[in-house]
């Protein structure tokens, strides 16, 4: 089995790994590290590659720039381009995510070897991962690992607008982007019951897909017990000895009584992770104060004034409360640590003093921290909201309470403090019970087990042969070059461009191919390229999209439509669109086509005001789709898995022309998605006010200043093509 892995965002590498450096660099790195590192060593697993972005930052370490990183038996880190080389928080990155798609389908083409799944970690990944499992026609597998409608529901609580957590979290694109992925993935692998049971159910299609419930692991290897310095002190490398002294060099600058058991807080300075509630509970308990130390790492900094503003704020608060309820002496707050021994070994310090772990977040989706902690022999008092129920369940290692009360958590937390006992039932059953249940190599055995069966019922798919049977197929597979472009007013406007144009593409026919791609049925492309003498057209792409054909028979291409059918319900789209007054199904019955659905905007209604109403509807009936807006009165609903630029990435794998060696040519709405991505894409000079936002993306197309006909044959001299070269311009 080959396992394609993405986690796009953060700072990912095979060694030392920058926990909490920020926000973006947080527990799912590590899962998605430790999946991929133990998958590899799997008997039947062949390979696992790990793809996230290059990142080439002088602020960062230059190993986040490699292409490719050996991290494992069968297990490698793979870099690609996404933004450029300047490392960007995840939100940043949404407007780059169709060139990572299109350089991760470049990849596996160069490698010669199609995956058996691909598996996206987070929103943006499941995006990627949707549009990679598309061009292959493989399955898909998800992880939400945290989730848009939560932080939108909070940020909500907080007061936030709508402008601003787009503007600040793109919340809504990644809520959308999520929806999509629950709509289309082939199977959903969550932590915990309450992930699957509660956090997904806030979705339109939340029960659309299939779950597996799989705890991630634990590296026992780092989290081994605390008691190991006792009875077998020469098993313990002399690294994780130097971090011991460290940290409790560290902490011995604060705690004036360093003898002390330990009230341990490791977390990101996050507002959600309510640091507050446990200095309260520590600071308005005398009794507690005389007990223990307070020891809390609230990320890694250098000065609170260079962190972003939310983080200033967490820890200014930190700190006033310190002052407020006088902690000087019983309560630590170091700068930095490191997180893949100093973390290991601050649980197991806390433990050999007979300490506590608290966790107090609103809400843990799963809570890695707490099976770290309990691995080490560390009691844990935490949240009773989320996936921490699991873990207690399964481990009984601690106390869960409500968080919002902070007498809850002082109560807790003396309770395990003041019973010895107590203490060492819960230290056991974390030792215990996390090697039961929180291994890698169980996690591994189970993932398996889970996605085997996918891969069972998918066909086996390959790159198709240089020579087929097929004639159109056959010339495709030798082209070096490949021109696609819209009809209306992109090809057509003016009769001399065109024929200029189609003068050049015969005379280039043995290097460049000749495609169509348009709104219209076939029935009417085949009316204008007679009336206009169209002729050596290879590849028609027809209905926006959802059809594609081949050479001059117009031979259908059935693995296009097989593709499409997938999950594609036109009736409940038509049954949720139909309440809606602002829109009205075309009366052509040929432009109503099995794979789209067009209707006719009310020209009195704004389409700001229209489209949202649309999605939302749409998203209510549980039916993967894509949505294609033009001319600001067109309305056509497709599969998912349909568009023109998805089409365009299907011809580009089926045929193994690089995507940067077809051009595309458009003027609008629904030219958006082939223009956009590693294609060459050209915008010709009369084009439609709807591709403006391609200018403010940050996208390589080419806006030409000629119309129509010209306008494609300047973009094509922009790009090289008008010359002879083997691989064109990526200008």
């Amino acid at each position: 089995m080959y396992i394609q892995l993405i986690s796009i965002h953060g700072l990912i590498r095979g060694e030392k790994i920058e926990m909490g450096r920020d926000s973006d660099t947080g527990g799912q790195v590590r899962y998605a590290l430790e999946l991929a590192r133990t998958l590899g060593s799997m008997q039947g697993v062949t390979q696992v590659d790990l793809f996230t972005r290059r990142i080439r930052d002088k602020r960062v370490e230059p190993e986040y720039g490699e292409d490719i990183e050996e991290i494992g038996p069968n297990c490698r880190i793979v870099r690609l381009p996404c933004g450029g080389g300047r490392y960007l928080r995840k939100e940043r990155l949404w407007p780059f995510l169709d060139d990572f798609a299109d350089a991760m389908i470049t990849f596996i083409r160069k490698e010669g070897r199609v995956p058996d799944l691909v598996h996206g970690h987070y929103a943006d990944a499941g995006y990627i991962a949707t549009e990679v499992s598309s061009a292959f026609g493989v399955p898909f597998v998800f992880t939400g690992h945290s989730l848009g409608r939560d932080k939108k529901n909070y940020l909500v609580s907080q007061g936030w607008s709508s402008e601003q957590m787009n503007k600040e979290f793109n919340i809504d694109r990644r809520i959308d982007a999520e929806e999509k992925a629950l709509a289309s993935a082939d199977l959903v692998v969550t932590s915990t019951r309450h992930e699957r049971d509660t956090q997904y159910k806030h979705y339109y299609n939340g029960d659309a897909p299939q779950f597996a419930v799989i705890p991630p692991g634990t590296e026992l290897e780092r989290f081994f017990p605390y008691y190991e310095y006792e009875v077998a002190p020469d098993n313990v490398g002399e690294y994780w000895k130097q971090a011991r002294m460290r940290m409790q060099g560290e902490l011995e600058r604060f705690h004036f009584n360093a003898d002390r058991p330990i009230i341990l807080a490791l977390c990101r300075p996050d507002k959600r992770k309510n640091i507050n509630a446990l200095i309260e509970a520590y600071g308005q308990d005398k009794e507690l104060q005389a007990l223990a130390n307070l020891a809390i790492f609230a990320g890694i900094r250098k000065s609170i004034t260079d962190m972003p503003e939310a983080e200033q704020q967490v820890l200014t608060d930190m700190l006033l409360m310190m002052d407020r309820y006088d902690l000087y002496g019983k309560m630590a707050v170091p700068k930095n640590h490191e997180s893949e021994v100093d973390v290991p070994e601050l649980y197991r310090l806390a433990a050999s003093k007979h300490g506590v772990f608290v966790n107090s977040a609103f809400v843990e989706p799963f809570g890695l921290t707490y099976i770290e902690a309990a691995a080490c022999g560390l009691p844990i008092v935490g949240t009773q909201n989320g996936g921490p129920q699991d873990i207690q369940e399964n481990c009984d290692c601690g106390l869960l309470v409500d968080v919002n009360k902070p007498e809850e958590i002082g109560q807790a937390i003396k309770t395990i403090l003041t019973d010895r006992e107590k203490w060492q039932q819960y230290s056991d059953n974390g030792v215990n019970r996390v090697r039961e249940h929180y291994s890698w190599q169980k996690h591994c055995e189970d993932y398996l087990a889970a996605v085997g069966k996918l891969v069972d019922a998918t066909p086996e798919t390959s790159f198709p042969k240089k020579h087929g049977r097929n004639a159109p197929g056959r010339r495709l597979a030798e082209l070096d070059a490949l021109l696609i472009t819209d009809i209306d007013n992109t090809l057509l406007g003016d009769d001399d461009a065109l024929e200029r144009l189609l003068a050049f593409m015969k005379d280039h026919r043995d290097r460049i191919g000749f495609g169509l791609a348009s709104g219209r049925h076939l029935d009417m492309i085949t009316e204008v390229v007679d009336e206009h003498q169209i002729e050596g057209l290879d590849v028609v792409i027809a209905s926006v999209g959802a059809e594609i054909y081949y050479g001059k028979d117009l031979t259908p291409d059935k693995g296009w439509a097989s593709h499409l059918r997938n999950k594609w319900k036109p009736e409940r789209v038509r049954n949720a669109l139909e309440s809606l007054p602002f829109l009205t199904m075309q009366e052509d019955v040929d432009t109503q086509r099995e794979f789209k659905i067009s209707y006719d905007l009310d020209k009195d209604t704004p389409s700001e005001v229209a489209l949202p109403k649309i999605y939302d509807a749409l998203g209510r009936s549980g039916v993967p789709h894509t949505v294609i807006f033009s001319h600001d009165v067109y309305v056509d609903v497709l599969p998912l898995r349909a568009s023109k630029g998805k089409a365009v990435r299907f011809l580009s794998n089926k045929w193994n022309i690089p995507l940067e060696n077809i051009a595309t040519a458009g003027d609008s709405g629904n030219d958006l998605d082939m223009l956009k991505g590693r294609t060459c894409g050209i915008a010709v000079g009369n084009y439609a006010k709807e591709l403006d936002a391609l200018k403010k993306n940050g996208t390589r197309v080419y806006f030409a200043k000629a119309e129509y006909a010209a306008g494609i044959l300047e973009g094509l001299e922009h790009y090289g093509l008008l010359k002879e070269p083997e691989v064109l311009s990526t200008a």
